[in-house]
């Protein structure tokens, strides 16, 4: 062989060398998780989550696979402390709003001298914004009502319903306090001008917004209207208690 073919021969042995080199260095510099597609199988498992998958093409858009928060619980519902939740929507109907509850554990309430031999009487807590009706010493209904505001506070002391009516125009006041409420139901006055009446202008019970009467819900006034004396005969307008047919005994107090 003369020298000029092993010159040439040595030439090519020595480029092909180079590119192998070349390339070797290439995959060697490469990250693992790219050399390592090649060896692994489709569908290898992998105990790692993946965060992020990046599109097949540049540019394309970078998908995110984050594992997905658990779902909340539902808030656990809470029962109103004093009975049925009071609708506040005015288009509701009002006839059906009501307070009432079946009282249980009275000992919160200002202490009062428990009356004898009432069949029926009429407790009202002012500190409380809370009605009970008992027959005996037994509570039998409560409800949560609204009485007269600071300027216009409701009297107290022991009274007796002494007067009812069904339905009446109220109105009173002056300038700012002016007021003039028509067919305001189930009126029951104890003292004056004092009275337990229906309400149908708000829904805030539970604190004072009146001018002195005791506020209730339609339903609730009428309750009481027709549980406490004296028992109304159904026609006179204005009926009055008398001795035959007394009026139930009412106690307010702070």
């Amino acid at each position: 062989m003369s020298s000029f073919t092993l010159q040439r021969n040595w030439a090519q042995w020595w480029r092909v060398g180079l590119v192998a080199g070349l390339l070797g260095i290439l995959l060697v510099g490469l990250p693992a998780q790219v050399r390592a597609t090649e060896d692994e199988p489709s569908g290898g498992s992998t105990n790692e989550p993946v965060a992020m998958t990046v599109g097949s093409m540049p540019g394309s858009d970078i998908t995110a696979s984050l594992p997905r928060p658990e779902m909340r619980p539902a808030v656990p519902f809470e029962s109103p402390q004093v009975g049925p939740i009071i609708k506040r929507a005015f288009a509701d109907n009002i006839e059906m709003r009501t307070t009432a509850f079946i009282p249980r554990d009275l000992s919160h309430l200002t202490a009062i001298k428990m009356p004898k031999n009432e069949k029926k009487w009429i407790r009202v807590d002012l500190s409380e914004q809370i009605v009970v009706a008992y027959e005996g010493h037994k509570p039998i209904r409560a409800f949560v009502i609204s009485s007269g505001l600071s300027r216009t506070p409701t009297v107290t002391g022991e009274f007796h319903i002494k007067t009812k009516v069904k339905a009446q125009t109220m109105s009173g006041g002056s300038g700012a306090y002016y007021y003039n409420l028509p067919n305001v139901k189930w009126v029951q006055y104890f003292y004056q001008e004092y009275a337990f009446h229906g309400t149908y202008w708000h829904n805030d019970f539970g604190r004072p917004k009146s001018h002195g009467c005791i506020n209730m819900t339609n339903a609730d006034a009428k309750w009481l209207f027709d549980w406490a004396g004296p028992t109304w005969d159904g026609k006179k307008v204005w009926f009055n208690a008398s001795k035959d047919n007394p009026g139930t005994l009412v106690i307010v107090t702070e």
